[in-house]
């Protein structure tokens, strides 16, 4: 079975594309509460809402000649083949194709957050339960939106700034080969790094055990895919 091309996600984007610049208005912050909130807990609440809306994206059109833009994006849930809360993919388009989404929140610096002394790393990733075997090459897309909050008159709602759409099977590839390069594995459907038990081992020439490995709480994060288009995709809205 082929993968996807870049020409179909070309198309696929084209379809899309409407999308972008789309004020969700559905969650309004007044500005001066904002201080209250760090850019992180304000992403989880963003993509959460992003993700439930998609959907019935035709219900935020602002005029009728939105709304007839907006239906004609196709994108409906999909039903789900991991189960209810954590079922993959996220949508199934007219096209065919079935599309994961990923939000990948964008900070405006001209916005008043409770910004942390240090900056935290993006949550957004591509769990372990999304596996090649469930994947369908050909028709599998990856769909991070970059999404921002903007202030006007008064109130801070998000914004679809812009889509990026890649192939989810050469993402698997990515994250999967970054594990078996950094010396970890799969262990009974999970994917584990050697803890620091292991690398005393390791060092000593001692054989490893199934002991030796730990939970990889960093698996599967988009910022650490080694997948050069998102990496320059999520560059682009850092």
């Amino acid at each position: 079975m082929p993968d996807i091309s870049q020409k179909e996600l070309d198309q696929l984007y084209e379809t899309l594309k409407p999308l972008i610049g789309l004020r969700v208005d559905w969650l309004s912050i007044p500005e001066q509460a904002l201080t209250g909130f760090e850019p992180s807990q304000v992403a989880v609440i963003v993509n959460t809402l992003i993700d439930g809306v998609l959907p019935q994206i035709e219900l935020l059109a602002t005029n009728p000649d939105n709304a007839d833009i907006l239906k004609k994006i196709g994108l409906n849930k999909a039903p789900g083949v991991l189960g209810e809360r954590e079922g993959y993919p996220d949508y199934l388009h007219i096209s065919g194709k079935r599309v994961e989404l990923k939000g990948h929140f964008v900070d405006n610096k001209k916005l008043k957050l409770k910004r942390p002394p240090t900056r935290r790393e993006p949550s957004a990733r591509l769990k372990e339960n999304i596996t090649i075997d469930i994947i369908q090459p050909d028709d599998d897309v990856l769909l991070i939106a970059a999404i921002q909050l903007v202030e006007i008159d008064g109130f801070c709602s998000p914004v679809i700034m812009d889509l990026g759409l890649f192939s989810i099977v050469e993402c698997i590839r990515a994250r999967d080969k970054r594990l078996a390069d950094t010396g970890g594995q799969w262990i009974n459907g999970k994917p584990r790094v050697i803890s620091l038990k292991g690398l005393l081992k390791k060092r000593n020439g001692l054989d490893l055990t199934n002991d030796d490995y730990e939970a990889d709480t960093n698996f599967g994060k988009l910022k650490r895919i080694p997948y050069e288009p998102v990496q320059k995709f999520l560059t682009k809205w850092t």
